[in-house]
């Protein structure tokens, strides 16, 4: 316990220097790394030899497969933008209904939920958020809401990054902790859209209306992730359930919505007092059948549907011999260690870069247009993976030193076996600090492991904890923040942002706390 303060140095130095100093990530997490390596090698006595290797497991898993897979969403994206299917994707969805509650279920829980299913990066708020200022959306609701709604979708982001990089980081099964978190988001997934209905309207009283189409827009997003995380995997669902959400909304809106005195209330209106004519899906331009311009639009996430299926488990005439096709190496020398696994074809990045060149060639589109891309997103991801290659080995040390383990201790001695109601929130301090899902599960994936161990409680349930209680956190971090005052064209105004998703994200993780503590299991 007398080591406890040296074990929180590095997180300290992160909250310190990306919180309050403001310092980008790439200049702050290596930082982060080399306060990290002195108490590793003075403190938990780790030899040269001992940080040296720690530091390239953490490199070499940081490579593959997480940035491999982020480079790759960001070609996949970066191609729709080139055919012009995400315009046409965006004119689909503005047409779906004049009422602002409605619209914010559409763009920014479904729409946002696609985009951060296929790219993250911050595109689930800049793009989602700008559409709702074209159409004549408040810029601070829009940025909040779409901040709001940025939350359950992360677990399953990228083509289901986190909670692979959750598996990989303890060692136990991607199937087991990504199905415990998608049962602890359930709730989470419900509630998200009513919160999105309360902001729009302004009041808890916004709901009466479009109570039903606000239901059908939770429940078609958390049944879907449930059912593809028991029988496919995490690849693909934040990206179908966001599909769903998106298909669900507007059949119900369809269904249930009324012309009544209490919704016209709830029409957007442009600047000015004019009413709202959204563009319907008849303004595609003219001369092509609109079904097909639409199938078009949609193709290259269509190709990553067929090509995740056709290799996942549901497959195994397919499945079984790419699986095969892996290597494992021994990086780390000290004690400890164990052999790190590189799947070489059965990893999400090489099926996104397939998709993405089938649908390249079904649409006869240049080679060299893709390779244009490739090269782009590159240079785009070259910041974000210094941060992340920096974010995992410094996570390495800490394990292999035991920091991380000390670090456990003493938020045991803290809470006993109460430990799994403060399991989520210490997943969100994770995001809320590094901005990502993906970084928290890596620093602190191990951590809950290891208290879970401690207490007896049920390790898959308590560490999956980790990543749902870290969605919480990424619609309050400072990077989210920046990004969202940056898209928003709102220059200074970071603590009204903050302030208006604070109360939104001390009700969800209170939502996920309760929902870990009372199903969690001491066998």
């Amino acid at each position: 316990m007398t080591a406890l303060p040296l074990a929180l140095l590095p997180v300290i130095w992160l909250f310190v220097s990306l919180c309050v100093m403001r310092l980008p990530g790439h200049v702050a997490c290596p930082a982060a790394l080399l306060v990290c390596i002195l108490p590793a090698s003075l403190a938990w006595g780790m030899d040269a030899g001992e940080v040296a290797s720690a530091v390239a497991e953490g490199v070499a898993f940081a490579l593959w497969p997480i940035i491999f897979v982020i480079v790759a969403a960001l070609i996949l994206y970066r191609y729709s933008l080139l055919t012009g299917g995400m315009e046409t994707i965006k004119r689909m969805l503005t047409g779906a209904s004049e009422d602002r509650r409605v619209l914010t279920l559409v763009l920014a829980w479904g729409f946002g939920g696609f985009l951060e299913g296929i790219a993250g990066f911050g595109t689930p708020g800049v793009i989602p958020g700008s559409v709702m200022i074209a159409l004549g959306f408040p810029p601070l609701f829009a940025m909040t809401a779409c901040l709001v709604a940025n939350s359950a979708p992360t677990a399953f982001a990228t083509l289901g990054v986190p909670t692979l990089t959750l598996s990989d980081v303890t060692g136990l099964g991607v199937m087991d902790v990504g199905g415990a978190a998608a049962l602890q988001l359930m709730a989470p997934c419900v509630a998200v859209p009513f919160f999105l209905v309360i902001a729009a309207g302004g009041s808890p009283k916004a709901i009466k209306g479009v109570f039903l189409i606000t239901l059908a827009s939770g429940l078609s997003f958390a049944l879907p992730i449930l059912a593809l995380m028991r029988f496919v995997g995490p690849e693909l669902p934040t990206l179908i359930g966001s599909v769903c959400a998106i298909s669900a909304t507007i059949a119900a809106n369809r269904l249930f919505y009324r012309d009544t005195e209490h919704n016209r209330k709830y029409r957007l209106r442009q600047e000015g007092g004019a009413r709202l004519e959204p563009a319907p899906p008849a303004s595609l331009p003219a001369g092509g059948t609109r079904p097909a311009e639409a199938f078009q639009a949609w193709l290259p996430f269509l190709m990553v549907l067929a090509v995740v299926v056709a290799t996942s488990s549901l497959a195994p005439a397919v499945h079984a011999p790419l699986a095969a096709l892996k290597s494992s190496v021994l990086i780390y020398s000290g004690e400890g260690g164990r052999p790190l696994t590189f799947s070489w074809l059965l990893t999400p990045g090489a099926m996104v870069l397939l998709s993405t060149l089938i649908a390249c060639l079904i649409q006869r589109r240049r080679l060299s247009e893709l390779a244009g891309i490739a090269a782009a997103a590159l240079r785009q991801s070259k910041n974000p993976c210094i941060t992340i290659v920096s974010i995992v080995a410094m996570a390495k040390v800490m394990n292999y030193s035991g920091m991380t383990a000390d670090i456990a201790t003493a938020l045991i001695a803290v809470f006993g076996k109460a430990y799994p109601l403060a399991a989520p929130f210490v997943g969100a301090v994770g995001t809320f600090i590094t901005g990502s899902d993906t970084t928290s599960c890596i620093l602190f994936g191990n951590l809950q492991l290891g208290a879970a161990g401690t207490i007896g409680a049920d390790p898959v349930w308590v560490t999956a904890a980790n990543l749902s209680g870290a969605t919480a956190g990424k619609m309050i971090s400072p990077q989210s923040i920046a990004v969202a005052v940056a898209a928003g064209g709102m220059r200074g105004r970071d603590g009204e942002l903050l302030r208006g998703a604070l109360g939104y994200c001390a009700a969800y993780l209170a939502i996920v706390c309760a929902v870990t503590f009372a199903f969690c299991r001491f066998p």
